[in-house]
Protein backbone atom coordinates (compact mmCIF):
# COMPACT_ATOMS: atom_id res chain seq x y z
CA UNK A 1 0.00 0.00 0.00
CA UNK A 2 3.01 2.52 0.40
CA UNK A 3 4.44 1.59 -2.40
CA UNK A 4 1.19 2.32 -4.43
CA UNK A 5 0.69 5.30 -2.66
CA UNK A 6 4.52 6.38 -3.37
CA UNK A 7 3.96 5.86 -6.52
CA UNK A 8 0.76 7.28 -7.35
CA UNK A 9 2.13 11.05 -5.39
CA UNK A 10 5.41 10.30 -7.89
CA UNK A 11 2.84 10.49 -10.94
CA UNK A 12 0.93 13.19 -9.58
CA UNK A 13 4.69 15.41 -9.18
CA UNK A 14 5.36 14.30 -12.80
CA UNK A 15 2.37 15.34 -14.05
CA UNK A 16 2.07 19.14 -11.60
CA UNK A 17 6.06 19.48 -13.13
CA UNK A 18 4.76 18.75 -16.51
CA UNK A 19 2.06 21.03 -16.76
CA UNK A 20 3.94 24.12 -15.16
CA UNK A 21 6.08 23.40 -17.72
CA UNK A 22 4.12 23.84 -20.41
CA UNK A 23 2.90 26.86 -19.02
CA UNK A 24 6.52 28.34 -18.18
CA UNK A 25 6.99 27.75 -22.18
CA UNK A 26 3.39 29.54 -22.82
CA UNK A 27 3.85 32.18 -20.91
CA UNK A 28 7.80 32.96 -22.81
CA UNK A 29 6.39 32.35 -26.15
CA UNK A 30 4.09 35.43 -25.03
CA UNK A 31 6.91 37.80 -23.94
CA UNK A 32 8.56 36.85 -27.08
CA UNK A 33 5.74 38.00 -29.37
CA UNK A 34 5.66 41.65 -29.61
CA UNK A 35 1.89 41.31 -30.69
CA UNK A 36 1.32 41.39 -26.77
CA UNK A 37 0.95 43.69 -23.68
CA UNK A 38 1.88 41.24 -20.62
CA UNK A 39 1.78 42.07 -17.03
CA UNK A 40 2.28 39.29 -14.35
CA UNK A 41 2.64 39.13 -10.56
CA UNK A 42 3.80 36.78 -7.54
CA UNK A 43 1.92 36.32 -4.19
CA UNK A 44 0.72 33.99 -1.64
CA UNK A 45 -2.66 34.53 -2.74
CA UNK A 46 -3.89 33.48 -6.05
CA UNK A 47 -6.46 36.37 -5.86
CA UNK A 48 -4.17 38.95 -5.56
CA UNK A 49 -2.09 37.84 -7.64
CA UNK A 50 -4.27 37.93 -10.37
CA UNK A 51 -5.66 41.44 -9.10
CA UNK A 52 -1.60 42.87 -9.14
CA UNK A 53 -1.32 41.48 -12.48
CA UNK A 54 -4.47 42.67 -13.81
CA UNK A 55 -3.52 46.62 -12.69
CA UNK A 56 -0.23 46.49 -13.83
CA UNK A 57 -1.63 45.11 -17.57
CA UNK A 58 -3.98 48.27 -17.51
CA UNK A 59 -1.14 50.54 -16.94
CA UNK A 60 0.96 49.00 -19.86
CA UNK A 61 -1.69 48.86 -21.68
CA UNK A 62 -2.50 53.10 -21.15
CA UNK A 63 1.42 53.44 -21.57
CA UNK A 64 1.28 51.80 -24.91
CA UNK A 65 -1.67 53.66 -26.02
CA UNK A 66 0.07 57.18 -24.98
CA UNK A 67 3.26 56.77 -26.68
CA UNK A 68 1.43 54.75 -30.03
CA UNK A 69 -2.03 56.02 -30.75
CA UNK A 70 -1.95 59.55 -28.55
CA UNK A 71 -4.86 60.11 -30.73
CA UNK A 72 -6.98 57.20 -29.47
CA UNK A 73 -8.89 57.01 -25.90
CA UNK A 74 -6.97 55.50 -23.15
CA UNK A 75 -9.86 54.72 -20.66
CA UNK A 76 -12.04 53.29 -23.55
CA UNK A 77 -8.60 51.20 -25.22
CA UNK A 78 -8.38 49.77 -21.54
CA UNK A 79 -12.22 48.89 -21.33
CA UNK A 80 -11.36 46.83 -24.76
CA UNK A 81 -8.26 45.46 -23.08
CA UNK A 82 -10.11 43.55 -20.01
CA UNK A 83 -12.48 42.23 -22.67
CA UNK A 84 -10.17 40.35 -24.46
CA UNK A 85 -7.15 39.57 -21.96
CA UNK A 86 -5.92 35.93 -21.30
CA UNK A 87 -4.67 35.23 -18.28
CA UNK A 88 -2.08 31.81 -17.22
CA UNK A 89 -0.71 30.80 -13.65
CA UNK A 90 1.95 28.88 -12.15
CA UNK A 91 3.81 28.13 -8.98
CA UNK A 92 6.95 29.44 -7.46
CA UNK A 93 7.37 27.37 -4.34
CA UNK A 94 4.93 28.85 -2.00
CA UNK A 95 4.08 31.63 -3.93
CA UNK A 96 1.57 31.94 -6.66
CA UNK A 97 2.37 33.40 -10.31
CA UNK A 98 -0.24 34.69 -12.22
CA UNK A 99 0.15 36.07 -15.78
CA UNK A 100 -1.81 38.40 -17.72
CA UNK A 101 -2.23 39.20 -21.66
CA UNK A 102 -3.70 40.95 -24.62
CA UNK A 103 -3.13 41.03 -28.27
CA UNK A 104 -2.59 44.38 -29.54
CA UNK A 105 -4.93 44.39 -32.26
CA UNK A 106 -7.70 43.55 -29.50
CA UNK A 107 -7.27 46.81 -27.97
CA UNK A 108 -8.25 48.63 -30.78
CA UNK A 109 -10.14 46.40 -33.01
CA UNK A 110 -12.47 49.26 -34.73
CA UNK A 111 -9.03 50.52 -35.84
CA UNK A 112 -7.95 47.96 -37.63
CA UNK A 113 -11.81 46.71 -38.79
CA UNK A 114 -11.52 43.48 -37.47
CA UNK A 115 -13.84 43.89 -33.72
CA UNK A 116 -15.61 40.72 -33.13
CA UNK A 117 -18.99 40.41 -31.18
CA UNK A 118 -18.29 41.90 -27.52
CA UNK A 119 -22.00 40.43 -26.18
CA UNK A 120 -24.02 37.29 -27.56
CA UNK A 121 -27.16 37.44 -29.13
CA UNK A 122 -29.96 35.40 -30.66
CA UNK A 123 -31.14 36.13 -34.17
CA UNK A 124 -33.43 38.63 -33.97
CA UNK A 125 -35.32 41.05 -36.42
CA UNK A 126 -33.09 43.62 -37.74
CA UNK A 127 -33.42 47.09 -35.48
CA UNK A 128 -34.93 48.94 -38.76
CA UNK A 129 -37.64 46.04 -39.06
CA UNK A 130 -38.75 46.85 -35.15
CA UNK A 131 -42.07 48.86 -34.43
CA UNK A 132 -42.98 49.96 -31.54
CA UNK A 133 -45.84 48.02 -30.06
CA UNK A 134 -48.53 50.10 -28.51
CA UNK A 135 -48.86 50.38 -24.75
CA UNK A 136 -52.54 49.19 -25.10
CA UNK A 137 -53.92 47.61 -28.07
CA UNK A 138 -57.72 47.54 -29.17
CA UNK A 139 -59.52 45.12 -29.65
CA UNK A 140 -63.34 44.24 -30.46
CA UNK A 141 -63.85 43.34 -26.80
CA UNK A 142 -62.53 46.39 -25.45
CA UNK A 143 -63.69 49.06 -28.48
CA UNK A 144 -63.88 52.29 -26.27
CA UNK A 145 -60.25 52.09 -25.32
CA UNK A 146 -57.65 54.48 -27.54
CA UNK A 147 -53.99 53.33 -28.61
CA UNK A 148 -51.74 55.02 -26.49
CA UNK A 149 -47.99 54.84 -27.15
CA UNK A 150 -45.40 55.85 -24.30
CA UNK A 151 -44.03 59.51 -25.66
CA UNK A 152 -40.62 59.75 -24.71
CA UNK A 153 -39.20 63.45 -23.34
CA UNK A 154 -35.54 63.95 -24.28
CA UNK A 155 -33.69 65.67 -21.37
CA UNK A 156 -31.11 68.22 -22.42
CA UNK A 157 -28.12 65.86 -21.63
CA UNK A 158 -29.46 63.69 -24.30
CA UNK A 159 -29.71 65.29 -26.74
CA UNK A 160 -26.23 66.21 -26.44
CA UNK A 161 -25.76 62.51 -26.55
CA UNK A 162 -27.46 62.23 -30.04
CA UNK A 163 -24.56 64.15 -31.39
CA UNK A 164 -22.17 61.80 -31.08
CA UNK A 165 -21.65 59.54 -34.35
CA UNK A 166 -18.42 57.65 -33.91
CA UNK A 167 -17.18 55.51 -31.39
CA UNK A 168 -13.87 58.04 -30.96
CA UNK A 169 -16.10 60.44 -29.96
CA UNK A 170 -17.21 58.81 -26.60
CA UNK A 171 -14.57 58.79 -24.92
CA UNK A 172 -14.24 62.33 -24.65
CA UNK A 173 -17.61 62.81 -24.08
CA UNK A 174 -17.82 60.66 -21.38
CA UNK A 175 -14.19 62.32 -20.44
CA UNK A 176 -16.11 65.28 -20.59
CA UNK A 177 -19.28 64.14 -18.26
CA UNK A 178 -16.32 62.53 -15.56
CA UNK A 179 -14.41 66.16 -15.41
CA UNK A 180 -17.82 68.28 -14.78
CA UNK A 181 -18.73 65.16 -12.25
CA UNK A 182 -21.39 64.23 -14.08
CA UNK A 183 -20.64 60.63 -14.15
CA UNK A 184 -21.27 57.88 -11.56
CA UNK A 185 -20.25 55.10 -13.49
CA UNK A 186 -19.42 53.29 -17.15
CA UNK A 187 -18.04 50.62 -18.35
CA UNK A 188 -18.01 47.58 -21.34
CA UNK A 189 -21.86 46.14 -22.12
CA UNK A 190 -20.88 42.74 -19.59
CA UNK A 191 -20.64 44.70 -16.29
CA UNK A 192 -23.76 46.88 -17.29
CA UNK A 193 -25.84 47.28 -14.06
CA UNK A 194 -29.32 44.80 -14.32
CA UNK A 195 -31.47 47.03 -11.96
CA UNK A 196 -30.30 50.70 -12.42
CA UNK A 197 -30.60 53.26 -15.02
CA UNK A 198 -28.02 53.99 -17.58
CA UNK A 199 -27.55 54.80 -21.32
CA UNK A 200 -26.06 52.76 -23.96
CA UNK A 201 -23.42 54.23 -26.98
CA UNK A 202 -24.24 50.96 -29.14
CA UNK A 203 -21.72 50.49 -32.05
CA UNK A 204 -20.83 48.55 -35.36
CA UNK A 205 -17.47 47.10 -36.91
CA UNK A 206 -16.71 50.15 -38.28
CA UNK A 207 -17.37 52.78 -35.56
CA UNK A 208 -20.26 54.09 -36.44
CA UNK A 209 -22.63 54.42 -33.32
CA UNK A 210 -25.80 52.19 -34.51
CA UNK A 211 -28.11 53.50 -31.25
CA UNK A 212 -28.05 55.17 -28.30
CA UNK A 213 -30.17 53.46 -25.87
CA UNK A 214 -31.98 55.22 -22.38
CA UNK A 215 -31.93 51.85 -20.04
CA UNK A 216 -34.86 52.47 -17.16
CA UNK A 217 -35.43 48.69 -15.26
CA UNK A 218 -35.92 46.35 -17.26
CA UNK A 219 -36.65 48.87 -20.61
CA UNK A 220 -34.66 49.65 -23.10
CA UNK A 221 -35.59 52.73 -25.62
CA UNK A 222 -33.87 53.96 -28.42
CA UNK A 223 -33.35 57.73 -28.27
CA UNK A 224 -33.41 58.43 -31.96
CA UNK A 225 -36.09 56.54 -33.12
CA UNK A 226 -37.97 57.11 -29.55
CA UNK A 227 -39.52 53.49 -29.43
CA UNK A 228 -38.76 50.78 -27.52
CA UNK A 229 -35.35 48.68 -28.41
CA UNK A 230 -33.21 46.21 -26.65
CA UNK A 231 -29.05 46.60 -27.10
CA UNK A 232 -29.60 42.80 -28.50
CA UNK A 233 -31.51 43.55 -31.43
CA UNK A 234 -27.54 45.03 -32.86
CA UNK A 235 -25.74 41.88 -33.84
CA UNK A 236 -22.19 42.00 -34.03
CA UNK A 237 -21.97 45.28 -32.42
CA UNK A 238 -20.45 46.42 -29.03
CA UNK A 239 -21.54 48.63 -26.17
CA UNK A 240 -20.21 51.41 -23.89
CA UNK A 241 -22.76 51.62 -20.70
CA UNK A 242 -22.44 54.73 -18.69
CA UNK A 243 -24.69 56.32 -16.15
CA UNK A 244 -25.39 59.88 -14.79
CA UNK A 245 -25.12 61.56 -11.78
Amino acid sequence: MKRLFFCLSLFIYHLSFCYAQSVAQDINKVKRDTMYIYAEATMKDLNEAYNGARAILEMKVGDWVRTQHPAEGIELCIVKAKEHFAQLETRRGDFYRAFVYVRKSDIMPVADKSEVTVFEVAPVTKPNQIEAQPAIIVTEETPHVEEKQQVLELTSEEKQMKQIRSFYDVEPYIKGLKSKGKLNAYGKYATMPENDDCHLFVYDKQGNISALLRKSGAMQYNLNTLKEDNVKNYKNCGAIWFQLK
